[in-house]
């Protein structure tokens, strides 16, 4: 059985825009750094063999969104890991994500996207209906 779409890319310009989709808090965190992952370099041969952490400190949702993206843009382009998975917990009223992946091989991992940076440009999160929401925007 296919899995269902937790993200979609939106218009945006020249820049990357995305919309993320969760039953929870927590979840919609996770699944931002997935669908980042997901931009970035395709998961097909990204073996689940080494675990990442990142945390951020206490601040409003948007805000630690924002951190943890660019901690996780951080792995990738200065530890050159990528992920297949990613889950967050709350931690001294702050955030912390682990990543599931590998270092970054380029004869067997296939780039897709150049993020330079995630950006505060109408970066949101939003509950409705029991689901929540995020907007995010990569300058690329």
């Amino acid at each position: 059985m296919e899995e269902a779409p937790f993200f979609r890319e939106i218009e945006h310009g020249s820049d990357l825009a995305i919309e993320v989709f969760a039953p929870s808090r927590l979840e919609l965190f996770a699944r931002a750094l997935e669908a980042m992952g997901r931009l970035m370099v395709a998961p097909e041969g990204i073996d689940p063999i080494e675990t990442r952490t990142v945390a951020v400190g206490p601040g409003t949702d948007q805000e630690m969104l924002h951190d943890l993206l660019a901690a996780a843009l951080n792995l990738f382009l200065i530890d050159e890991f990528v992920w297949t998975t990613a889950g967050v917990t709350e931690k001294n009223h702050g955030l912390e994500a682990y990543f599931t992946g590998e270092r970054l091989r380029v004869c067997r991992h296939w780039l897709l996207s150049e993020i330079k940076a995630v950006t505060y440009h109408q970066l949101s999160i939003a509950q409705r209906e029991g689901q929540w929401l995020a907007r995010i925007v990569f300058d690329i």
